[in-house]
């Protein structure tokens, strides 16, 4: 009865330890938000960055009022969580799967622009001439 019982607990620590977390990368989510003030309720499929399991940021439309950064927040395996950004906005967030996915949907690119660091900028844009709002200037 004993050896069962610990082949039982071996198996159940082998299989937890096994659990596994999305590679980090950007995805496709769909985001809701209810204004505080006019209770207006909004629906987004936008691209969300992950990294170590953790969801880090959302790049919102080059116009959205809102582009403070996300408070990193872990990502459970249903894939439904809450992000809140530095400027206090919360989000609810569903993960839909790869970034292809948003793209095709909303026929949104990556930003052709490059951050600081000479690195491709992040963040998406259905603009034309493929910059963000943060690199119109490139």
């Amino acid at each position: 009865m004993m050896i069962r019982y610990l082949v039982f607990l071996t198996l159940i620590f082998t299989a937890s330890a096994c659990k596994k977390t999305p590679p980090d990368g950007n995805y496709c989510a769909k985001v809701h938000y209810q204004n505080p003030e006019n209770k207006k309720q909004s629906s987004y499929m936008l691209i969300v960055e992950v990294k170590k399991n953790k969801l880090i940021d959302i790049h919102f439309p080059e116009a959205h009022y809102d582009q403070t950064k996300v408070k990193p927040v872990t990502i459970p395996e249903d894939g439904k969580v809450t992000a809140v950004t530095n400027s206090g906005r919360a989000y609810k967030v569903e993960m839909k799967g790869p970034a292809e996915k948003c793209m095709k949907a909303t026929n949104s690119v990556q930003c052709k622009g490059k951050s600081k660091d000479g690195t491709r900028c992040k963040r998406t844009t259905d603009s034309k001439d493929g910059l963000c709002w943060q690199h119109k200037g490139q």
